[in-house]
This record gives C-alpha cells, structure tokens and sequence, in this order.
C-alpha cells in the first residue's frame, strides 16, 4: 500500500510505501527505458516488476528502491525531466 507519492507527473509516478520502501511506477516499455537511461548513470534499481493492464497492451514498470536509498536524489534527477519529451516517448507507442 501507499504511504506517499513523492513526485508524479505524466506517466510516471514515485510513492514510498508502507513499508519504508519506495516504487518508481512508469507506463509503457519505451517510457521505461527512457527513464531508465536518464537515471542509470547515478541510480540502479534494486528490483523491477511488469505487469500489463488486463484488457490493454499497456505495460506499467513497478521499479523498487529500498527504504534506505538516498530518494531524495532520485527525486530531484526525476525533476530534471521534461514533460514534453515524457508525453513524446510515451504516444510512440500509445
């Protein structure tokens, strides 16, 4: 369950959990992948989850930090993207 969202903007979404841990959730592979590109250099996930929406080919990355991570990077890396370019990246396949 969610304890707070940190930070949401179109398609992508950073919550901490009840359980101190935090979940970086991003719509669409492409999307994914290019968040991942913009925060792997400083950042690495220490696991991920795909589940696709029933009845729709939309796929949500579920990608997990532990409650001890530094977020506050995270967040701020997070923040340094463009919407504009998130919403291009995402219509390429939606």
């Amino acid at each position: 369950m969610i304890k707070e969202v940190l930070l949401e903007m179109p398609h992508i979404k950073l919550v901490q959990l009840e359980s101190g841990a935090y979940c970086l959730s991003v719509e669409d592979t492409m999307l994914n992948d290019y968040v991942e590109d913009f925060l792997w250099d400083d950042y690495e996930y220490q696991s991920t989850e795909v589940a696709i929406q029933e009845g729709t080919t939309l796929a949500v990355y579920y990608n997990y930090f532990d409650a001890d991570f530094p977020i506050e990077d995270v967040i701020d890396s997070l923040k340094q993207i463009d919407v504009n370019e998130v919403e291009r990246v995402f219509k390429l396949n939606n």
